[in-house]
């Protein structure tokens, strides 16, 4: 504020008003200012302006055209050392930096400086933040005054592509004037985010057939952005959650950095195993899947229950007959006596004889034709 006092050409003041007294504002952009004169009525008027900027603002003051005495005045503007410079405040943090993802809020932290290079220690400044998409289209941004001097700033990218970042501190006496930030505008670019229900699992560990001696069961888990395709780089916390028909199994997750993920799980039994697989609580394509473990054989409880050998008969000749109804006969004695067998007329001069043994000892196995053992009978078998 400054105030005209109008005189005569002695030099005398004046003490009415009305008369024509013009005033020209001119910032340090040599940009117009508003400059309000106030007609006291009194021979004084009052004018106000409003500065937006620091630095060197000229003042004119006219009556009927002509300057008054000493006008232009040059008038040095200085920033207001109780608030936030623009100049000296600045911006960080991962938002404003490589690696942000379409599918994760971006943030950064406004910090505010004074005109003296000291941190300002209280909020309350008036900064103002525009995103603008790859369209150009303007995004949602959420300020938050942590009332520190520090700003928490956050935006949801859409989709990947280039984001252009501006910060600035408006005046507050004249918010449509601001200025940026020493440190922007920031343009980043926001990759591709993994989106859960376009990723993928496949492998045999979540498909038929598997068995519960396996030692590992496997399958992978593939990172997909929401346009269904791949991603190329690690780094996602998928989560696997297996259930089996014996409780919670636990499932190993390895990141191969390329954008899949190795699941490795060893089956609690046979039975259904449910296994959901999510990221960030969201399932992914296809989860929970469902996958039915048979039994499998278990080779120390596995044994030879039946044993069996084919009996050839010959005539006189010594060649092999080719057809059945011959007097064949077998005798198995073992420790416990006679052991039962099954002998069978395959009717093309062989016959086939079936046996159980399961005490350990020596077998005395006789084949017979007509009464008369066979060539090499009667042998003896060993069971251990």
């Amino acid at each position: 504020m400054f105030t005209i006092e109008a005189r005569n050409k002695k030099g005398e003041r004046i003490h009415n008003g009305g008369h024509p007294f013009a005033v020209k504002v001119t910032d340090p952009f040599n940009q117009p200012l508003v400059a309000d004169v106030v007609d006291n009525s009194d021979g004084t008027y009052t004018v106000t302006y409003n500065p937006a900027d620091p630095g060197d603002h000229i003042v004119e003051v006219t009556l009927n055209r002509t300057n008054v005495d000493k006008s232009p005045y040059k008038v040095k503007i200085d920033e207001n050392q109780s608030l936030a410079s623009p100049f000296q405040s600045y911006v960080d943090g991962p938002g404003l930096k490589p690696g942000n993802k379409s599918t994760d809020p971006a943030e950064f932290t406004i910090y505010a400086v004074l005109p003296n290079g000291k941190p300002k220690k209280s909020g309350g400044d008036m900064f103002d933040v525009t995103v603008e998409d790859p369209n150009g289209e303007l995004m949602p941004v959420d300020i938050k005054d942590n009332g520190d001097g520090t700003y928490k700033v956050t935006y949801q990218p859409k989709d990947p592509g280039n984001y252009h970042v501006e910060v600035v501190e408006r005046n507050p006496t004249n918010p449509l004037y601001y200025d940026h930030l020493k440190n922007t505008p920031v343009d980043v670019v926001i990759d591709p985010g993994t989106d859960a229900a376009n990723s993928i699992a496949y492998g045999p560990g979540l498909e038929p057939g598997n068995l519960d001696t396996a030692d590992q069961l496997h399958f992978t888990i593939e990172a997909r952005d929401k346009l269904g395709k791949p991603i190329k780089q690690g780094g996602d916390n998928f989560q696997v959650d297996i259930q089996g028909p014996e409780g919670p199994i636990q499932a190993k997750v390895v990141d191969n950095k390329d954008g899949t993920y190795g699941v490795s799980y060893k089956p609690n039994g046979p039975g259904p195993h449910d296994i959901a697989v999510t990221l960030d609580d969201v399932p992914i394509k296809g989860s929970t899947f469902h996958v039915d473990i048979k039994p499998g054989a278990w080779a120390r409880n596995t044994f030879i229950d039946h044993y069996s050998f084919v009996i050839q008969t010959r005539d006189k000749r010594d060649k092999d007959l080719h057809e059945g109804g011959q007097n064949v006969a077998v005798e198995i004695k073992g420790p416990r006596g006679v052991a039962q067998n099954k002998l069978t007329d395959n009717n093309d001069g062989t016959y086939t004889c079936v046996y159980t043994i399961k005490d350990k000892g020596e077998y005395k196995i006789n084949v017979t034709v007509d009464g008369t053992s066979v060539k090499g009978s009667p042998f003896v078998q060993t069971v251990g």
